[in-house]
Parts: structure tokens; C-alpha cells; sequence
């Protein structure tokens, strides 16, 4: 079995898919026909790469992937309130 060379606008834009559309590891992996641990590790390195790139003082780019993973957390959670809450005002609101 011969390995793939992939090329690096390649490795960017599937890190980019992962880190800032917030496709899960998975979905890319699936749809771009790779391994997720692959992805993970362009991932990394993407990061890695552009920490070097950065002006000091400005946030780090690491810093600013995990907050804006958080953030989506943080708002899939709200999400998931909101719905239980109209469910329940539906709920009470009924006349009986």
C-alpha cells in the first residue's frame, strides 16, 4: 500500500474545516477520505505554525482555537435550554 502525499493548502484547509467551521473530526475525516488522527496532527501543527507567525503581544492563536471551541460549547448548551424551556412553557400553557 502506497502512502498519500497530501499538500500543504490541503493540510491547511482540512485544519481550517476543523478549527474554525467547527467541522467535528470525524466528519472531516470522513469526507476527505483521511485518517482523524491525521487531521489531529495537521490540526496541531497548523496551530503550531501559526503561533510562529504572530506579532508578540497579540493573542495567541492556540488561546483563541480553545475559547472558540468553548463558545460553541457554551452555545450548543444554551440551545439545548432554550428548547427544553419552550417545550415546557408549551407544556404549562395548554388550557385544560
Amino acid at each position: 500500500m502506497t502512502r498519500r502525499r497530501h499538500t500543504a493548502e490541503f493540510k491547511k484547509e482540512a485544519a481550517r474545516m476543523i478549527i474554525i467551521d467547527g467541522t467535528p473530526v470525524q466528519e472531516v475525516a470522513d469526507q476527505l477520505g483521511v485518517c482523524s488522527q491525521m487531521l489531529y496532527r495537521w490540526k496541531q501543527e497548523h496551530l503550531d505554525e501559526l503561533e510562529i507567525q504572530t506579532n508578540p503581544g497579540a493573542p495567541s492563536p492556540k488561546a483563541m482555537a480553545e475559547e472558540l471551541a468553548e463558545l460553541r460549547k457554551e452555545l450548543a448548551k444554551s440551545r439545548r435550554m432554550n428548547e427544553i424551556l419552550k417545550k415546557t412553557v408549551g407544556y404549562f400553557s395548554k388550557d385544560d
